[in-house]
């Protein structure tokens, strides 16, 4: 009788493993539309409002909920703060402490978290041009993402299943 409970727990945990990693999937991919919102309103605000960064920043934080209108936030107050810091590092450790639990992989993070690298250079021309440059990197990855979205997802859970039962076997 235990064993067969067991089985049916080890089972059910290879299938949870499974549905779990093509949850992250889409959890990212999701992701990956609101930070291409974002930039699509950041520069909106930018070249339609001609806002400074830190407007900017406020103002499309109204737009956002979330984590997402917290790092606009606490980065447009630190910009506000003019306390001598860059903003490649208000940008990144904003981001840092917002969005460190995203589902996001180690590129995709190092490329939003340097996002404040080039958006402070210079004139408004060159941020909406930073901008643009990673508003296309963004739809190329979600476009990416969403090509392979269902065969992965298909794949994690048949693992999943697959190795619960595998592993049940081997332990019967």
């Amino acid at each position: 009788m235990f064993r067969i409970v067991g089985c049916l727990l080890i089972i059910a945990a290879g299938t949870g493993l499974g549905f779990s990693e093509s949850l992250r999937l889409s959890e990212r991919i999701c992701t990956l539309e609101m930070l291409l919102q974002m930039v699509i309103c950041l520069k909106g605000e930018i070249s339609s409002g001609n806002a400074s960064l830190p407007d900017a920043f406020c103002g499309t934080a109204g737009r956002m909920n979330g984590k997402y209108r917290e790092f606009l936030i606490n980065a447009a107050n630190r910009m506000k703060a003019g306390n001598g810091e860059k903003l490649s590092q208000i940008c990144r450790e904003c981001a840092e402490a917002s969005l460190k639990k995203s589902c996001l992989t180690h590129g995709e993070k190092d490329a939003f978290f340097s996002i404040g690298k080039y958006l402070g250079y210079l004139d408004r021309e060159m941020q909406l041009r930073q901008l643009s440059l990673y508003e296309k990197n963004l739809e190329v990855e979600i476009g990416n993402l969403k090509k392979e979205a269902s065969g992965k997802k298909k794949l994690y859970r048949g693992l999943g299943v697959f190795g619960g039962l595998l592993l049940a076997v081997l332990l019967v």
